[in-house]
């Protein structure tokens, strides 16, 4: 009888340390690591959203960019991590759902490393062109392209990134042969199209807007439709010719394999807080972005669902591992 009070008392003890654990989250410092460098469209987000989760959390949260090969560094970082929920990750597409078809040895695997916390924002993009490039329209640009093929380049985050993936599909659909162009960050892929290293970018409204306003780049279309100065009135890629082309990047949040589901939930009621505080929505405004909210369950069957539409869309492109 004693054995078996015993047992129960044990059983009890398990039950309630998971919980006790969680309800001291958190107990340190936390991170949120960027898999890109800082100014890419992922920093811009996890930036703000840092500050206000140590606001609510009441414990220091620093961004840590890791850029590079796809988003596996700082993945890779992820993983490593003690599994207690105090290292997040921002994420978008390309590392949930786009990334095991564009690299031939990727070091994680999206369905069991990464544990879905929040979504957090959709991101419009935006095709822009260096200003001497003589275009003004989508269709001049395809046209140029097809009356000089492989002469004309355009730029990426890198392979497998946003940029790469929706302006390869649109490339694909024109019949355009345009040179892609991969670079680290999407800082340094702005740049060079800036520059007129390489002359085209398909990229998120917030990161394009103050070269879009200043004239340093020339603004062709938008997807979807955008409020809002520079983006008010632009054509969109459903009016330039590319009806059903999906052009929009989401943001979420993640955590590692193994994180207690309490630690999660408060996680997710944490980051949802946050985005819905004034100062971040005008940040979301400036950037062209629009609030995406849901559970921790809804934001894992958003990636399912994603995954069930482009898995045959990219399986068909057969892009190149890299």
């Amino acid at each position: 009888m004693l054995l078996k009070r015993l047992g129960l008392v044990l059983l009890g003890l398990s039950c309630v340390l998971p919980l006790a654990r969680a309800a001291d989250f958190p107990a340190r410092p936390m991170t949120v690591l960027v898999g890109g460098g800082p100014g890419s469209l992922p920093d811009l987000f996890a930036r703000p959203l840092a500050d206000r989760l140590s606001r609510s959390l009441g414990q220091p949260v620093v961004v840590d960019n890791k850029p590079g090969a796809g988003g596996m560094i700082a993945i890779q970082a992820l993983k490593a991590a003690p599994a207690d929920g105090h290292t997040l990750a921002v994420i978008t597409n390309a590392h949930a759902v786009w990334n095991p078809h564009i690299f031939a040895k990727l070091t994680y695997d999206p369905k069991t490393d990464l544990v879905p916390v929040s979504p957090v924002a959709t991101i419009p993009m935006a095709l822009v062109v260096n200003p001497a490039l003589p275009v003004n329209t989508v269709q001049e640009l395809f046209d140029l392209a097809r009356e000089k093929p492989g002469a004309l380049n355009y730029a990426s985050s890198g392979n497998g990134s946003p940029p790469h993936v929706l302006f390869e599909m649109m490339r694909r659909q024109a019949e355009a042969d345009i040179v892609h162009v991969p670079f680290k960050t999407g800082t340094d892929a702005l740049t060079s199209v800036a520059a007129g290293d390489t002359q085209i970018y398909f990229a998120g409204t917030s990161l394009v807007a103050p070269m879009v306003r200043d004239g340093r780049l020339r603004l062709l279309a938008v997807s979807p439709s955008v409020p809002g100065e520079p983006f008010a009135g632009v054509p969109t890629l459903q009016d330039a010719g590319f009806p059903g082309l999906e052009g929009v990047v989401w943001l979420g949040v993640v955590t590692n394999q193994g994180t207690p589901a309490q630690t999660v939930e408060r996680l997710n009621h944490a980051v949802a807080e946050a985005a819905r505080d004034p100062s971040m929505r005008q940040a979301f405004d400036s950037h062209g972005a629009l609030l995406l909210e849901g559970s921790a369950a809804e934001f894992a069957q958003r990636i399912e669902s994603d995954r069930a539409t482009w898995d045959p869309v990219l399986e068909k492109m057969g892009l190149n591992p890299g």
